[in-house]
């Protein structure tokens, strides 16, 4: 047949020439007919199935359908006379098949109570040329190679998906139309009293502002990241990978320049190990807090920057002396190994300890009896130096002789960054923490043998190492981690020279366990008989409680664990006689008898306790310690990690916007949630916590005992069950991937709610470039325009979290601006809505007139008006609620 309305492409050769696409000519003239004898049948076609006439095959059908439609829209009347006239008027008369192709419609008609029938099959068969024409497209696509597979794969499932909601590219519509059916919309919106428009936020005060939100809008929800929890930029990390630690500033530098970054985290079953830092941020000069703890480790941060406690993260302000905090036991290294020449770990160690870094020549000095010497002559020589021993002072001169080479000493120095370091400024190398474990067990027996001492008595065991250089004994200490020996740092009392201020500091281990691995795992060059007095009768030492000790509240989980059973039934099953008194709850609990109450009665979580790399450090004191800058990392999946070798956390508005549209009592509508920072278990987490008014903490850790919180917990899973909320928690997802799999959800939810009624994303820096440029703005900047046109395609409100620059820490005024949104001037562009989240005790915690609350900042507003809603933040619960004022 000649007639055949397809535009695009030539059919591929695999299709049968002169097949004529999917059509009924018998079908079309029977919806015409039907009409013409009854223009009744108009209402149905056009209102209730949405026949157009692009439907019909036949181009005289096309005209002729057309012109009843503009007749109906007109109230005319409609038959064979008044539709011919209508066409003559236009002069579509001869197009229509004249005169005579009119009156054979109502000829053809079989049965004018069959014309619904008629009519479907009619959009049935336009549906298959549609479908037809997209293969065609497609296969066009394919075979031209015009686009990355990525992009035709999207390309083709937008396709599918417009056929199957006939919603194919829009043509040009007039104006006077658009006003006309908006004015029925406004009209109906006025007299009803309606001012919800759109999909409502659950918050009243900025519903009022926007209407909602709006169908086909791109929402953009800013703000800094980690807002309110950070850390000083010396604050030292620990790498998994090289076994260094790198300064927080230092890091946060790297990885803004396209470096990746490792950090060690603490996992649920409360072990270490290696996670990749997502994202860092700056965040200004703040106050900070100096928390020092019994182990001689501290750390200095913001008032609300969180440490891991036995009962779950505790805020520094809210941590009190003698809480216990969580600190490494071990650590975890998944480098390659690294080696030096064993001279160079030799000779490093010695003059660490003792040596005289200042002066032209590298200098050693020992005591008369030192097991050193002779182990450092040979490391000297092997290097080419011949050691100068001087008996009057027992100093060592390291030289390389008059007139010779440069001193490979002296250059060794220089390359480790020690060359000219006073004794109180000494350190650990970096390249030391990347070696080995048996080579950094052989440079700590040097540095033992030189400056540590091993002690034994009938009631005493321990070994130590004595250095006037802070810096040193907290880098020896972090090195024991390695071994998984946990030493103290304490500050010894007397002055090392009479009449000076200077005194030195002791990295102390007394733990049982402790000195058992260092005797077996590293040792004291020339101290093995010491050594042995130390091994010898260590378990007729009594451990002391408080060494290796959890917290008092760690009786809550032994409680906990025990269910009904007395503590006579525990104590005899533990061995011990019925009335013992464990003192529960008043003291701590050592980890062996943990670990013996921990078997008396299954109990996952004591035993995850006993055999967590985790070691309960005590809170001596926390003081003030100025303003600093101040920086934060962010860590995937666990949102913690070890610096300065303590525990902490790092950086919700989002996820009560997504369960107040999800959890409408009366108007609930699909979420489609795409987490790309949270997992989707702890997103469950927080969705529970916000609902149930429960801390998110107790969830994790199991404190729920209290039957009417746990009901609460039960109630508000079971709202959630219910509910048309739906989670992707992909990390590495690009911006078609999220458009293709809110199509299928859109199409999933049309039965039962016509369709989503929101879209989230988290965040937008987050999701994967999907073109082939490497310029970051052009990335963020073909995001966001997806996005956009995933609203507009969808008809469907999409929130697209976003990061703030630095900008916002220059200015006096912190509230962001439309020129802070980070990495792209697009994302504004592309936005209908842009909203800022900003809370005056982040920046000023303690001259803020508004703690407690948040503002979000309308500051830019497509189609209405800007303002400021406020905002009641419940941080415990993780949740935002409309603040009310009372009256003044």
């Amino acid at each position: 047949m000649s007639e055949y309305p397809y535009d695009g492409p030539p059919p591929p050769d695999n299709v049968v020439q002169g097949v004529a696409p999917p059509h009924s000519i018998e079908s079309e003239q029977g919806v015409l007919g039907a009409v013409l004898l009854s223009d009744r049948a108009m209402y149905s076609y056009v209102v209730e199935s949405q026949l157009k006439a692009d439907d019909f095959y036949r181009e005289r059908h096309r005209v002729i359908f057309g012109a009843m439609v503009e007749m109906y829209r007109e109230s005319e009347e409609i038959d064979v006379l008044t539709v011919t006239e209508h066409l003559r008027a236009r002069a579509q008369l001869e197009a229509a098949g004249g005169q005579a192709g009119i009156d054979e419609l109502t000829a053809a008609v079989p049965a004018v109570g069959n014309m619904r029938r008629y009519g479907e099959i009619v959009k049935e068969m336009s549906l298959m040329r549609r479908l037809l024409t997209a293969t065609y497209e497609i296969q066009a696509s394919v075979h031209g190679r015009e686009s990355l597979p990525r992009e035709i794969v999207e390309q083709a499932e937008r396709s599918m998906l417009e056929v199957a909601h006939d919603d194919s590219t829009k043509a040009f519509a007039p104006a006077g139309a658009i006003i006309e059916h908006e004015l029925e919309i406004w009209h109906k919106l006025s007299t009803e009293g309606i001012a919800m428009t759109g999909t409502p936020s659950g918050f009243a005060d900025l519903d009022t502002i926007t209407g909602g939100f709006q169908p086909g809008n791109l929402i953009v929800l800013a703000a800094r990241p980690s807002m309110g929890k950070c850390l000083t930029g010396e604050t030292l990390v620990h790498d998994p990978r090289t076994g260094v630690r790198r300064r927080l500033d230092a890091l946060v530098q790297d990885v803004e320049g396209g470096e990746e970054a490792w950090v060690t985290s603490l996992g649920g079953d409360l072990r270490l190990r290696p996670q990749r830092v997502r994202a860092v941020a700056r965040n200004g000069r703040r106050p900070v807090f100096r928390v020092q703890t019994k182990l001689g480790r501290s750390i200095t941060a913001t008032a609300n920057h969180p440490l891991l406690t036995v009962r779950g993260w505790k805020r520094v302000d809210e941590l009190q002396p003698g809480d216990g905090v969580a600190v490494p036991r071990t650590l975890p290294h998944t480098a390659e190994e690294r080696t030096l020449p064993d001279a160079e770990v030799v000779l490093l160690a010695a003059l660490i300890a003792d040596g005289n870094l200042t002066q032209k020549t590298p200098r050693f000095t020992y005591g008369a009896d030192s097991p050193v010497v002779e182990t450092l002559e040979e490391a000297a020589l092997s290097m080419g130096v011949r050691p100068s021993p001087q008996d009057a002072s027992l100093t060592m001169c390291l030289s390389a002789g008059r007139g010779g080479p440069q001193n490979p000493v002296t250059a060794m120095c220089r390359r480790h960054g020690i060359w000219g370091s006073r004794s109180s400024d000494k350190f650990v190398p970096d390249e030391i923490f990347r070696l080995v474990d048996h080579q950094i067990a052989r440079f700590l027996s040097i540095l033992y043998a030189c400056d540590g001492h091993v002690y034994a008595s009938p009631r005493l065991r321990q070994i130590g190492y004595t250095t006037i250089s802070h810096r040193l004994a907290r880098d020896v200490q972090h090195l024991l981690l390695r071994f998984g020996v946990v030493a103290k740092v304490r500050v010894l009392r007397r002055p090392v020279y009479e009449g000076t201020a200077t005194r030195a500091y002791e990295v102390l281990i007394t733990g049982q366990t402790d000195i058992r691995r260092f005797v077996d795992e590293i040792g004291v060059l020339g101290k093995s008989a010491a050594m042995a007095r130390a091994i010898a009768g260590l378990a007729n030492v009594r451990s002391k409680t408080n060494v290796d000790t959890a917290p008092p509240e760690a009786w809550a989980l032994v409680d906990a664990a025990r269910g009904t059973r007395s503590w006579a039934e525990v104590n005899r099953a533990a061995g011990y006689p019925s009335t013992h008194n464990w003192h529960v709850g008043s003291r701590g609990l050592p980890r062996d008898r943990l670990a013996l109450l921990a078997g008396v009665r299954e109990a996952p979580k004591l035993d995850a306790l006993v055999h967590s790399d985790i070691w309960w450090d005590e809170v001596l004191g926390i003081e003030p310690a100025g303003e600093a800058e101040t920086f934060d990392i962010e860590v995937p999946d666990d949102h913690n990690f070890v610096a300065d070798d303590i525990v902490v956390h790092n950086s919700a508005l989002v996820t009560n916007i997504a369960e107040n549209v999800a959890l409408h009592p009366e108007r609930p509508m699909p979420v489609a949630l795409f987490s790309l920072e949270m997992s989707e278990g702890e997103l469950a987490q927080r969705f529970v916590a916000s609902q149930a008014s429960v801390e998110g903490d107790d969830l994790r850790k199991g404190r729920m005992k209290d039957e009417r919180k746990w009901k609460k917990v039960l109630e508000a899973a079971s709202r959630y069950d219910r509910a048309p909320l739906f989670v992707d928690d992909s990390s590495d997802i690009g911006v078609l991937e999220i458009r293709a799999k809110a199509r299928r959800l859109h199409q999933q939810m049309q039965t039962e709610y016509g369709g989503l009624g929101l879209i989230i994303i988290d965040y937008l820096q987050l999701m994967r470039a999907d073109g082939r440029t490497d310029n970051r703005v052009e990335q963020v900047g073909q995001m966001s325009r997806g996005l956009k046109i995933l609203a507009r395609e969808l008809d469907v409100p999409v929130i697209a979290l976003s990061q703030l620059s630095r900008g916002v820490e220059s200015r006096t005024d912190k509230r962001p601006m439309l020129s802070d949104l980070r990495e792209s001037g697009a994302i504004e562009q592309d936005a209908d809505l842009c909203v800022f989240i900003y809370r005056d005790e982040y920046y000023n915690p303690e001259t803020t007139e508004a703690p407690g609350e948040g503002e979000l900042i309308i500051a830019k507003h497509r189609n209405g008006s800007l303002g400021t809603v406020h905002l009641v933040f419940q941080g415990k619960y993780t949740r935002f609620r409309t603040l009310t004022r009372e009256y003044e």
